[in-house]
């Protein structure tokens, strides 16, 4: 049951590294898009050459801003991301070991349990052969 449990949780894990890739891709895609978009204004735009090249610096700033903090917000959720999965993980791992302990002392238990009937049995049947 443990298994089918880490099983799932692997699968809503790559679940979300999809997703995540697929908002990093969205960001990127804006961020080009806005670019393109701010670019095509400035050159249209009835400005002189030395004003046009202005605005395409301060835009271009902007574009590089706007991806820099999309990449960090990007970094952060898979930091969050891979901190999640890993204590997942640990507690998973932790909850498995504790069951195998208990079923080690179950095993241990029963072996002594059976030596015990054994010896018995043995008693017994040493009894029924002096009678």
């Amino acid at each position: 049951m443990k298994l089918n449990k880490i099983i799932e949780e692997k699968k809503k894990q790559v679940e979300r590294e999809k997703k995540k890739e697929t908002a990093k891709n969205v960001a990127v895609g804006i961020a080009i898009g806005t670019a393109i978009g701010a670019v095509a204004g400035l050159l249209f735009a009835p400005k002189s050459g030395k004003e046009t090249r202005e605005d395409i610096v301060n835009v271009s700033k902007e574009v590089v801003e706007n991806v820099k903090e999309k990449v960090e917000e990007g970094i952060d959720l898979t930091k969050e991301q891979y901190e999640k999965a890993k204590q997942n993980l640990q507690k998973n791992v932790k909850e498995v070991k504790e069951k195998s302990e208990e079923i080690k002392d179950e095993i241990e238990e029963t072996k002594e349990e059976i030596k015990d009937l054994g010896d018995e049995n043995k008693d017994n049947t040493k009894n029924i052969v002096k009678e």
